[in-house]
Parts: structure tokens; C-alpha cells; sequence
């Protein structure tokens, strides 16, 4: 990091920086973690008061790892490197005429939802709870207001730092052209380290598939965490031997198939179908833009660990998908 080029923006808190240069790894994982616990933001506040969501796993990845240049295949042409959102963003938001970009990390993690949240959504078959409909929306406000506070405190010791999706060059491309966005957190976490994709599109970590991921780029150079896994699906018992596919019978838009996970009908069935659902049978308390439903991960083995190991194929192309 180039602590000049930070510490000319604002004012910068040298105790807490003697903590981040003490044990950089946990001075992010305490931000994180304390915020989550803490916040009055997490909090199901219409239902039982209950958190949205529960500790999260975190992990680190090399910014410039090969890995990320492979999303521009995979995810979208124009994906961010990580390296190269964070320079835009000090030259361009920041206005810092020649930053100095030396080592760079992603930082990312997966916010588990909570388990009652999580029971009571497995028990529907057509549509989602209200409860899951308030966890998809309320949670996303909480997930972008903990990203700012960890960025906040971040800059306030003078590392620089960015969420690439809080920036004004990130976009969503939506259909004709297939679903994605220039900056994917579920493949920042599987580049951490945290898990692996599903045959529903999820990320399958260690707490199950129910997890909203999110992900940040900081000017500094912290340890990656290992992959334990050898590809992209394998913690997915489907792509393992075939035996699950779950999640094809829980999908109530026919959305999800052995040949995977069409987001464009999953995103219809969301606009057209769900919100009635919501506003006609559950009465009022629905927010958000769309009511995603959810149903394909609650009640299915992957929900809330990975399914037992098993053999899985070694190829880093399953189906044809990525």
C-alpha cells in the first residue's frame, strides 16, 4: 500500500493502525465480525428480532492471482481484475493523480442466514416466507452498509480500499444477453477459498448453500487462503456421482435441470410469479424489488453444510459449464 497517497485524504487514526500493522488479518475479521454481531442493521426487525444473518466465513485471495483473468471468460467479458478496479477507483473517485498500487488482496466472505430463516423456507413449495422475502432485501441493505463500515475503517488507518460493486462502474447486464455482472462475490469467494458452485448456481461453503457472499479489494498483501478443492464443483454431490439434483424438485419455475441453472427463466419466474404469491396468500409485509424465492436452497442436503465427500471428477469443465 502507499500510505502517503491514502493518509493526504483524511486524517488517519495511528493507534488503530499500530493494531492493522500488528495483525492485519484480524483487524479485518474483528471489523467484520463485530458489525455483524452488533449491528441493529442485522436484525429481522418485523419478525422475531432474530439476526439476518449469522457469523460469516472469511477469506483472503491474491489479487493478482491467474484466476481472476479466467472470469472474464466465465463470468463476463468485461469483469473487473481486481488490480484494475482498484486503480480506476483512486484515480478516478478518489482523485489520486498517480496511485501507487502494490500488492493487492480480495477480501471476501459469506454471511450465513439464519437457521430458523432457513427452516421455515424449506417447508414452502411454491413461492417464499415473507421472512426469507425481508432476509433477501433487508439483508442486502445490511450486507452494503457492513462493506462501508469495513471500507470506512479500513481508509480510516490508511489502506486503501474498494467494494467494486459500490463503485459507479459496476453494472449488471441483464437479459437478451445471458445474466452476470462485472463483479461476481460468489466468485471472489470461490477464489478465497471458501467454496464451491452448485448445479443451481449457489456457492456450496462449509455453512451450506444458504449464504448471501460479498467481497472487497484492498492495497495491501495478506496471505491467500488455500482452495480445498480440486475444481469449481466439487462440493456439489450432483456433479459427484449424479445422486442429488435436489434442487431441480424444489424449484417451483422449472428453472433448474441435470443441465443446470437457467437464470433467465429463474429471474421471470421471480418478477411475474413470486410477488403475487407473496402480496395474495401471505398479505402485506413484501419488500424489495422481486421476491426471490429461495426454495432451491432450503431443504436440500447442501443447505446448511457440504454434503458428504465423496469421489467427484477431476475436470475443470462439467456439462459444458464453467
Amino acid at each position: 500500500m502507499n500510505f502517503d497517497q491514502q493518509s493526504a485524504k483524511q486524517p488517519v487514526d495511528f493507534e488503530k493502525r499500530e493494531e492493522f500493522d500488528r495483525d492485519p488479518k484480524g483487524f479485518i475479521e474483528w471489523a467484520i465480525l463485530d458489525y455483524v454481531a452488533n449491528s441493529p442493521s442485522n436484525r429481522l426487525e418485523n419478525f422475531d428480532g432474530a439476526p439476518i444473518f449469522e457469523a460469516p466465513i472469511i477469506g483472503y485471495a491474491n489479487g493478482d492471482d491467474p484466476i481472476f483473468g479466467k472470469y472474464k471468460k466465465a463470468v463476463h467479458k468485461d469483469h473487473f481484475m481486481p488490480r484494475e478496479i482498484l486503480e480506476k477507483y483512486l484515480t478516478e473517485v478518489r482523485k489520486v493523480e498517480t496511485p501507487v498500487v502494490e500488492k493487492v488482496t480480495v477480501v471476501a466472505f459469506a454471511l450465513p442466514y439464519n437457521r430458523e430463516t432457513m427452516r421455515v423456507n424449506a417447508l414452502e413449495k411454491h413461492g417464499p416466507t415473507l421472512r426469507w422475502n425481508h432476509t433477501l432485501w433487508k439483508g442486502e441493505d445490511f450486507n452494503n452498509e457492513l462493506v462501508k463500515h469495513i471500507i470506512a475503517s479500513l481508509e480510516s488507518v490508511g489502506v486503501e480500499a474498494v467494494a467494486p460493486d459500490q463503485t459507479p462502474f459496476f453494472s449488471i447486464v441483464f437479459p437478451p444477453e445471458p445474466l452476470a455482472s462485472y463483479w461476481s462475490h460468489r466468485h471472489m469467494a470461490y477464489a478465497a477459498g471458501l467454496g464451491t458452485f452448485s448445479l443451481n448456481d449457489g456457492l456450496i461453503t462449509p455453512k451450506g448453500i444458504g449464504v448471501r457472499c460479498s467481497s472487497f479489494v484492498i492495497n495491501t498483501n495478506l496471505e491467500p487462503t488455500p482452495r480445498p478443492y480440486t475444481h469449481h464443483l466439487a462440493n456439489c454431490t450432483f456433479y459427484a456421482n449424479g445422486e442429488c439434483g435436489a434442487c431441480i424438485a424444489r424449484c417451483p419455475g422449472d428453472a433448474i435441470t441435470k443441465d443446470g441453472h437457467d437464470k433467465a427463466k429463474c429471474l421471470y419466474v421471480n418478477f411475474v410469479q413470486h410477488k403475487p404469491w407473496l402480496d395474495g396468500e401471505h398479505g402485506p409485509g413484501y419488500t424489495g424489488y422481486y421476491a426471490g424465492c429461495g426454495l432451491c436452497f432450503t431443504g436440500v442436503p447442501c443447505s446448511t453444510g457440504i454434503p458428504g465427500r465423496r469421489a467427484s471428477k477431476e475436470s475443470g469443465e462439467v456439462n459444458g459449464r464453467r
